[in-house]
């Protein structure tokens, strides 16, 4: 069942700026969590598809439920196959499809073309049409089938982006590591922001290493 949670989400008549961010099992779903709110902050309209084991996942490493901190998204669980972003007219209105954390489980799916749950259906929909698909892929490390099914999938015009933060733009703690990764995750879908220092030539003010 669809879940609107509490906050509400702002509907307008001229909107077009819509996204679907979808949160999988893998270790790291503040990385979804965290795209899905800077999306919201920059004026898009977010879906968000979550599996079963990502709600798992978020009471063990965020100590609150995945719900609870998705309040004021359109929420769907990956079971609900009718729900709108399993199809091409709907994602058609979107700017594509974001899967953060991407399992290795869902990146398989997605490479064999197999439309299991709304999550695959979603992506191999955003596919087809040629929207953006950008697989945030967190497990380490990859083997000869994960590395072939990313290649699979990049072939087929996704992107695959693995959740390796910088060091360039000396990070001063965990979020501005988890920035960097959400940052990458909004350039690769066209979404300007500035979650991250950009490269801009060698600087003088480091000190990372002094800080370890």
């Amino acid at each position: 069942m669809l879940r609107v949670l509490e906050e509400g989400v702002a509907q307008g008549a001229g909107a077009v700026k819509k996204a679907v961010v979808a949160i999988t099992g893998a270790s790291g779903v503040i990385y979804g969590i965290r795209t899905a709110r800077a999306l919201k902050e920059r004026g898009f309209d977010v879906d968000v598809v979550v599996s079963f084991e990502a709600e798992k996942v978020s009471i063990y490493e965020c100590g609150e439920s995945l719900f609870e901190m998705l309040k004021g998204f359109r929420v769907y669980r990956e079971n609900e196959i009718e729900a709108p972003p399993s199809s091409s007219s709907y994602l058609a209105k979107t700017l594509g499809v974001v899967v953060s954390p991407c399992s290795t489980k869902t990146l398989a799916l997605i490479a064999h073309g197999i439309a299991q749950d709304l999550i695959s259906r979603a992506a191999l929909a955003a596919l087809r049409i040629k929207k953006r698909l950008v697989l945030v892929i967190r497990e380490t490390p990859l083997g000869e089938i994960e590395l072939e099914n990313a290649l699979k999938v990049a072939r087929a015009g996704g992107i695959i982006l693995p959740a390796s933060p910088g060091f360039y733009n000396n990070p001063k703690d965990l979020r501005d590591a988890i920035n960097f990764v959400v940052g990458k995750t909004l350039d690769a879908l066209g979404v300007e922001n500035d979650l991250y220092r950009r490269w801009e030539g060698v600087r003088t003010d480091r000190g990372l290493c002094e800080r370890l």
